[in-house]
C-alpha cells in the first residue's frame, strides 16, 4: 500500500489508520485488497502514472500492516466515524472527494462516486532509531 511522502510521519508513527481509494478495491478488482490479508505499507518519494505505465520511486521505508477492514460504497454513504484515523486533511466527505480528484486526477463521477475505505492495523511495533528520535521530538 502506498502513502504519499507527506504522510510518512503519520505512517511511521502508525497513526494512519484509515485510507480511502477511488473505486471498488475489493480483490479481485485492480488493485484490490482481501480482509486480514498482510500487504507492505510504503512511502512514494516520486510519484508514477497508471495511464503513462510509469512505476512510482518508492523510499527505504517498508511497514508491514494487516487489512482489517475493506468496504466499498458510495461516498455519500460514509459518516463521520468513517474519517476516523484519516489524515487531518481528509476528515469529511469534501475533503475527500477534493483530495481523490487531486492525486488521481480524475473527476470522482469517473468511479460513479465509489470509493474504497480501508482500515489497516500495523504489525511491527517496534519503532526505528529514526521513529524514536520524531517520538521523542513530538513529546518535548
Amino acid at each position: 500500500m502506498a502513502f504519499r511522502k507527506n504522510y510518512e510521519t503519520l505512517v511511521k508513527q502508525r497513526r494512519l489508520t484509515t485510507v480511502f481509494r477511488p473505486g471498488n478495491r475489493l480483490y479481485p478488482n485492480f488493485r484490490g485488497y482481501k480482509p486480514r490479508e498482510i500487504i507492505t505499507a510504503r512511502i512514494i518519494e516520486k510519484p508514477g502514472s497508471d495511464q503513462r505505465k510509469i512505476a512510482p520511486v518508492f523510499n527505504e521505508v517498508r511497514m508491514p500492516v494487516r487489512i482489517a477492514e475493506i468496504h466499498a460504497l458510495n461516498i455519500h454513504d460514509l459518516t463521520p466515524a468513517d474519517f476516523e484515523g484519516s489524515s487531518p486533511d481528509v476528515q469529511n466527505i469534501h475533503d475527500l472527494i477534493n483530495h481523490l480528484e487531486f492525486i488521481y486526477r480524475e473527476p470522482l463521477a469517473t468511479y460513479d462516486y465509489e470509493v474504497t475505505r480501508i482500515h489497516i492495523k500495523y504489525l511491527d511495533k517496534r519503532p526505528t532509531t529514526t521513529e524514536k528520535s520524531l517520538v521523542q521530538d513530538t513529546t518535548i
